[in-house]
C-alpha cells in the first residue's frame, strides 16, 4: 500500500511539472489557471487513492467530532488573527498608516479564494499529508508533514521560488494544526487568512 501511495503521489507531481513546462511554452496563462490545474490533479489523486487504497475519512480530517472541529477552528482562527495583526503592524511601519481594502473587482483569484483555500487544504492535508502517513506507515508524522509541505510547495512552481517557499512554510504550520487536532477545517481558516489578507494590506 505504501509503494502504491508513493507512486500515485510521484506520478501526480510529475504530470503537473510536465504540463507546466509544456503549457508555458505555448501559452501565456495567468498563474490563476495553474492553481486550478493543481486542484484538478489533486482531485484525480484523491479519486485514485479512494479506488486503490483504504481511506479512513476520520484520519483524513474530513469527518470530525464537534469538539475537535471547534478546537481546530480556534487554532486556525487564532493563527489567522495573529497573522492579520502582523500585517497591520507591517503596513503601519511601511506606509506610516494602515492601508486596507477589500476591493477584489477584476481579480478572480481573490474572489474565489473563499472556496479555493479550503479546497487546497483538503488536498494538502486530507490527500498529501495523509498519503505520506500511509507511505511511512504512520510512524513518522513530522516527516509526513515535511514531505507534504515540500510537495505542496513544488505544486506552486508556476508562482516562482518565493511563493514556493511561502507555500511550504504555510503548509508546515497548518500541518502542525492538523497533527494536533486532526481536522482540516482549522487549517483552511489559517490558509485563507494567510493567502487572502496580504493583498488587502497592499502586499
Amino acid at each position: 500500500m505504501a509503494a502504491r501511495t508513493m507512486s500515485l503521489l510521484t506520478v501526480t507531481l510529475t504530470v503537473y511539472l510536465l504540463l507546466w513546462q509544456l503549457l508555458q511554452r505555448f501559452f501565456t496563462w495567468p498563474v490563476y489557471y495553474y492553481g486550478r490545474l493543481i486542484e484538478l490533479l489533486g482531485l484525480l489523486l484523491f479519486v485514485s487513492l479512494a479506488v486503490l487504497t483504504p481511506m479512513r475519512f476520520e484520519r483524513m480530517g474530513l469527518c470530525t467530532s464537534s469538539g475537535t472541529l471547534l478546537r481546530s477552528l480556534a487554532w486556525g482562527g487564532g493563527l489567522g488573527l495573529l497573522f492579520v495583526c502582523a500585517l497591520i503592524f507591517y503596513s503601519a511601519l511601511r506606509y506610516g498608516e494602515v492601508r486596507f481594502s477589500l476591493t477584489v473587482l477584476g481579480d478572480i483569484s481573490r474572489i474565489t479564494y473563499f472556496v479555493v483555500a479550503p479546497f487546497q487544504e483538503v488536498l494538502a492535508k486530507s490527500v498529501m499529508y495523509y498519503s505520506f502517513e500511509l507511505v511511512f506507515e504512520e510512524r513518522h508524522p513530522h516527516l509526513a508533514n515535511v514531505m507534504s509541505a515540500v510537495t505542496f510547495g513544488a505544486f506552486h512552481v508556476a508562482y516562482g521560488i518565493r511563493m514556493m517557499l511561502l507555500a511550504m512554510a504555510l503548509s508546515l504550520v497548518t500541518g502542525w494544526i492538523f497533527q494536533k487536532e486532526r481536522s482540516v477545517w482549522g487549517c483552511a481558516v489559517a490558509h485563507f487568512a494567510c493567502g487572502f489578507f496580504p493583498a488587502c494590506f497592499g502586499l
